[in-house]
């Protein structure tokens, strides 16, 4: 299952290291290949995290030969360090940051990887009139709405308040997208609306049985 079917170099800037998500791309082999980790982006990634950028770089090492590079940091700025390192290197650029818009015309050739895109990417689409079914976690900020969660997308619910705990049949209103992620409305099916998807249900029946 990767995205990437040839060992690969790939360099990492601190925001892909303190976003956490690159240790599970790896650990599931999204991504194969050697790391790349610039001294000036471990600095960067110990002032702001502290221990916690060291356990994330260990972690990583569980899962891709890690290589760390280029000591003379003096005066460099993050963005042009990643770069130039990825180009001499033949690598590609992971981050999670936009700051590479401003410098990625001097490196035409260079591909940049950002994860954030990669996760909106792979977010499902929740259409409205798309029926899907949840369970109630808890109660939202109006009375009557109900909270569940699908594929890690947060799910508000009108009239849900009432199902707390229990799995229920919900119709998509509206599903919003922020760049952290996806919002959905939706309402309890139901069980008029539940009949009126009869034939749906059969054809699902159906294709079961083929």
């Amino acid at each position: 299952m990767l995205f990437f079917k040839r060992e690969e170099r790939f360099v990492l800037d601190s925001s892909s290291i303190i976003d956490g998500r690159i240790v599970n791309l790896f650990e599931k082999k999204f991504f194969e290949g050697k790391v790349i980790i610039p001294y000036l982006v471990k600095i960067i990634v110990r002032r702001k995290i502290g221990a916690e950028g060291d356990k994330l770089i260990n972690n990583l090492k569980k899962f891709a030969p890690v290589e760390f590079v280029d000591k003379n940091v003096d005066g460099v700025i993050e963005e042009i360090c990643v770069l130039k390192i990825a180009k001499k290197r033949k690598a590609k650029v992971i981050t999670v940051s936009d700051g590479y818009d401003l410098y990625i015309k001097s490196f035409p050739d260079l591909r940049i990887i950002n994860i954030k895109e990669l996760y909106r990417i792979l977010t499902p689409i929740f259409y409205p009139g798309r029926i899907i079914t949840i369970r109630i976690i808890k109660k939202g900020l109006n009375p009557n709405e109900g909270v569940g969660y699908i594929e890690g997308v947060k799910v508000v619910v009108e009239n849900g308040a009432k199902y707390l705990n229990q799995n229920v049949d919900v119709k998509v209103i509206s599903m919003i997208q922020f760049e952290t992620g996806n919002l959905v409305f939706g309402s309890v099916l139901e069980p008029v609306e539940k009949g009126n998807n009869v034939e749906e249900h059969s054809i699902k029946s159906e294709m079961k049985n083929e």
